[in-house]
């Protein structure tokens, strides 16, 4: 489990520095880091199937999804290859404005096909611990000594979803699908669950500062990986399909 949960941090990080850092650079570090995720999800699934106990559908599913992950992480190397590619063609060989839109929109195409990585990972790695707990049965979690504000937030943190940002009012945070507290997350620091991250997450808006990234600590990872498939949580998400991105119009600048 703690492996799903390093690959969903591996991918917050490659999602992160394509949509923060400049096309020449993001097409060159993300076409190497996506060509590592590829062989980490692979690893990955490795891992699953490896796991003894009952090959159940959840289980199997969950096997599934990551390598999904690893086909459109593929597809996602070829279209950051293709980035590559033009930026180190000859000025003379294509209009630069031209071929600048081209690669900016064959950076958003691979973009788009690693967005719900992490928080995939996340739901392979419920579903696999919701196995191992229903097969040996643990001691209930309430142990831990975590609110379920912690929880959540620890949730969400593993699924690449919670940012700081600063405004003059101070610091704010985001989170996509819960509401998680500054407080929340200062106590978790203060246990050493959670790191943040300084600018290293993409701006709020174009022209604006980058925001910080919270992101598990080796012990945040451990402790949800004990807590993950306890009772009631959040409904798996549909996997990304596994299809090759559609040329779509230029798209608009990475926020």
């Amino acid at each position: 489990m703690v492996r799903l949960l390093a690959l969903g941090d591996q991918f917050t990080q490659h999602n992160d520095g394509l949509a923060r850092l400049r096309a020449a650079y993001g097409a060159a570090r993300g076409h190497t880091s996506a060509q590592i995720l590829v062989s980490a999800c692979l690893e990955a699934v490795q891992a699953i199937e490896a796991q003894p106990m009952h090959a159940s559908v959840a289980v199997t599913e969950a096997a599934v999804r990551i390598k999904q992950l690893a086909y459109l992480t593929g597809q996602a190397v070829r279209h950051l290859a293709e980035a590559k590619a033009l930026l180190g063609a000859r000025a003379s060989e294509s209009d630069p404005a031209l071929r600048a839109e081209e690669v900016d929109r064959q950076i958003q195409l691979a973009r788009q096909l690693t967005a719900l990585a992490p928080a995939a990972a996340v739901e392979s790695a419920a579903a696999v611990a919701a196995e191992i707990h229903r097969h040996r049965p643990s001691a209930s979690t309430e142990a831990d000594g975590l609110t379920p504000a912690e929880r959540t937030a620890l949730q969400a943190t593993a699924r690449g979803h919670v940012v700081i940002g600063r405004s003059q009012a101070g610091e704010y945070t985001h989170s996509r699908d819960s509401t998680v507290h500054i407080d929340t997350l200062r106590a978790l620091e203060g246990k050493g669950l959670i790191a943040f991250e300084p600018a290293c997450a993409p701006p709020a808006f174009d022209g604006g500062p980058p925001q910080d990234r919270i992101r598990l600590t080796l012990n945040g990872a451990l402790s949800v990986a004990a807590f993950l498939g306890h009772g009631p949580h959040t409904p798996v998400r549909s996997a990304p399909t596994a299809r090759p991105a559609r040329p779509t119009a230029a798209p608009a600048r990475a926020r």
